[in-house]
């Protein structure tokens, strides 16, 4: 079943700039009634400007109150919520051995990337539920498939990511609830947060490509209630190397 998005108010957090930013653009200018949540007022006073239309909320998704006022703000203004953007998303630490990541810095990522979309879930899932049909997307990465050797709370806070939404996924469908999940799986997007990994390369990696054609990707998904997107040329082999070594192992005689 196709999912209509003109004149649904849609929600996205982390939505002043990258991915995040090119969404708001993408679902307004597919009729979408669009609130954006983020951090930086400086940021969130541009999308004011470029559409004036949009809900812009000062939010920092780290902390369930001020993601759950979002929350209310959109239905405040709109009335309902059919689609909510869990994107909100940083990198922390990059070039750290695991060990010596602090407390604090796991604290951050975790807090952002991980709980701050389960605080988005649980105030905006049951928004979704009212006014069903409904979808969920949820921004992840290539990391959540693949490993590396630096950023070790990203990568882990991804896979989780990625976790989440098959489960959401299976619970949906489970309890017959007409709601849909996408995960966003992008590689290297020229975003804010694509400029902290420079120096940082992994032989195969896809070239970057830009927010917008994420967003084409997203809506997409979005249309055909497909779950798991990935954008980039060469996703493919880079998930495939990775299952292929996990059952290489798995097939490996106990004690070989």
């Amino acid at each position: 079943m196709t999912f209509a998005l003109t004149g649904k108010v849609a929600a996205v957090t982390g939505g002043a700039s990258g991915i995040g930013l090119a969404l708001a653009e993408r679902l307004d200018a597919e009729g979408c009634h669009v609130a954006v949540a983020d951090v930086h007022p400086q940021r969130l006073a541009e999308v004011r400007r470029r559409l004036p239309g949009v809900l812009a909320v000062a939010a920092d998704v780290a902390d369930p109150r001020q993601v759950q006022d979002f929350a209310d703000r959109t239905v405040k203004r709109f009335g309902a919520v059919h689609l909510v953007c869990a994107n909100a998303g940083i990198i922390g630490p990059a070039g750290d051995r695991l060990w010596e990541v602090t407390d604090e810095e796991w604290r951050q990522v975790v807090g952002v990337n991980l709980l701050g979309v389960v605080a988005t879930l649980r105030a905006f899932v049951p928004l979704l539920l009212r006014s069903a049909p409904g979808h969920v997307g949820i921004t992840a990465s290539m990391a959540a498939v693949t490993t590396t050797s630096t950023m070790p709370a990203y990568y882990a806070t991804k896979h989780a990511l990625l976790s989440i939404a098959d489960t959401l996924h299976r619970q949906f469908v489970r309890d017959a609830l007409d709601l849909g999940v996408s995960v966003l799986l992008p590689a290297q997007v020229t975003t804010n947060l694509g400029e902290s990994l420079t120096g940082v390369d992994r032989p195969g990696n896809p070239r970057g490509i830009g927010p917008a054609e994420v967003a084409d990707r997203f809506v997409e998904a979005v249309r055909s209630r497909r779950l798991h997107v990935f954008t980039h040329p060469g996703s493919a082999e880079l998930a495939r190397a990775r299952s292929e070594a996990l059952l290489a192992e798995a097939e490996r005689p106990a004690g070989g």
